[in-house]
């Protein structure tokens, strides 16, 4: 049985949106999770939270699109990527891989009354999800250290797949 894709939730309040991640954070909500940001992003936000509370794992896609919306939020001078209050299996991972340098967290309280919109799993082409897939290990391949080499072998591996067969 394949495992489920969480969901992910947003509101915005000023210049500020919040996302909510419950469950499995997957390479399937890269491409919308980056896709709305860029549009809220154009539409005035200038803060991202990322609220991990209720989320029990995060896999490579998933966490190479935060590395790729922290990188947004830098180009345009906005502020940081915030994560609020990490799960305990969230917490690891981002220690594991180094990431604490890259992404702060802080705690708040969850605003149930808050007005969620869930996101929307979109029909990308297959470029376009293949795509965001490459991009955002190749923020996990930038780096430094260990994780960035593991990455930069992942990348490797998935240009050798993309090659066409010899004749």
């Amino acid at each position: 049985m394949a495992p489920t894709i969480g969901t992910v939730r947003y509101y915005r309040d000023g210049d500020t949106v919040t996302f909510h991640v419950a469950g499995r954070g997957v390479m399937q909500q890269g491409l919308p999770l980056r896709r709305t940001t860029e549009a809220l992003l154009n539409d005035g936000v200038r803060q991202v939270r990322m609220d991990l509370r209720d989320c029990i794992y995060m896999d490579s896609t998933f966490l190479g699109t935060l590395l790729t919306i922290r990188k947004m939020l830098e180009a345009r001078s906005a502020g940081p990527l915030t994560l609020i209050t990490p799960s305990v299996p969230c917490a690891k991972l981002i220690q594991e891989m180094g990431l604490w340098e890259y992404i702060p967290a802080t705690d708040a309280p969850y605003d149930a009354a808050a007005p969620w919109v869930d996101l929307q799993l979109d029909n990308a082409d297959a470029g376009s999800f293949r795509r965001n897939i490459a991009q955002a290990h190749e923020e996990l391949a930038a780096l430094p250290g260990p994780t960035g080499e593991q990455f930069k072998q992942v990348i490797r591996c998935m240009t050798e797949a993309d090659k066409p067969p010899a004749k």
